[in-house]
């Protein structure tokens, strides 16, 4: 899209894995029907690619400023919510060996995004790194208590996603009890605590893990240390831990939200 539509509803801040995802960059438009392939001849080209990353992580956004700081790979509209993808400038390796210019490559994304008007910016893979900012609170600092702009990463958007879709699923049904896998994870948590606290929806929290158990009964959740103790608990199952044995104790019939990675 052109610049003078305005700027996007919302930002997704990724960045590139290896050093060689570089020649990615600059090789757009690109085909959305075949994924990303790494050109045959780029590992030849290593120390290429480790100059070009080093120049893109440490010193673009220092000569060209904080819309350097990124690449827009992406600019879509979702039913009328205009969503752009950006590309921050370094790669997965400066997040060890140049973490403090990765810090500020995101904050500068983050900053231009806020005086361009962006209403959301989602902080996406390392991005939210807790040894870089903290998931996201030390880019909330640096952008002052002033901000206007709306901080998120993958976690929020996944438990909001989640919680969304069961209240969708099962709002139409009585007393609704609910199996939850996988419910001291991040997301789980959130989506376990939502749940009950906004929807007040009955929830079993599984866990092969005692101290995690003892933790959710200190919190008010119902705990179970095995899957079978959720067949008899309800046919509503929220699968938030891969685990093979579920597609084989899931009840028949039984209705079951997945959110879990293999």
């Amino acid at each position: 899209r052109d610049e003078e539509d305005g700027p996007a509803d919302a930002v997704f801040l990724g960045h590139p894995a290896l050093l060689t995802d570089a020649w990615a960059l600059w090789l757009l438009p690109y085909s959305l029907d075949e994924r990303w392939k790494t050109p045959r001849l780029s590992l030849l080209l290593w120390p290429f690619h480790y100059v070009v990353g080093l120049y893109v992580c440490k010193y673009r956004r220092r000569l060209f400023g904080e819309r350097s700081s990124f690449f827009c790979c992406d600019d879509v509209y979702y039913d009328q919510v205009r969503m752009q993808n950006w590309v921050a400038a370094h790669f997965g390796r400066h997040f060890v060996t140049n973490p403090s210019e990765v810090k500020a490559n995101i904050e500068a994304a983050a900053r231009h995004a806020e005086k361009t008007g962006v209403r959301v910016v989602c902080l996406g893979a390392l991005n939210k790194a807790e040894s870089i900012n903290g998931g996201g609170d030390g880019v909330a600092k640096a952008l002052g208590p002033n901000r206007r702009i709306s901080l998120i990463h993958g976690n929020h958007l996944t438990a909001a996603a989640v919680v969304e879709t069961v209240h969708q699923v099962f709002a139409g049904h009585d007393s609704v009890k609910l199996f939850l896998t996988g419910a001291s994870s991040k997301v789980g948590w959130a989506v376990a605590r939502a749940l009950r606290d906004r929807h007040g929806y009955e929830l079993l929290c599984h866990s092969t893990d005692s101290g995690r158990r003892r933790f959710f009964e200190e919190y008010g959740f119902a705990s179970a240390s095995s899957l079978k103790d959720g067949v008899g608990f309800s046919p509503f199952w929220i699968v938030g831990k891969y685990d093979v044995d579920v597609a084989k104790l899931i009840p028949q019939g039984a209705t079951a939200i997945v959110f879990s990675v293999p």
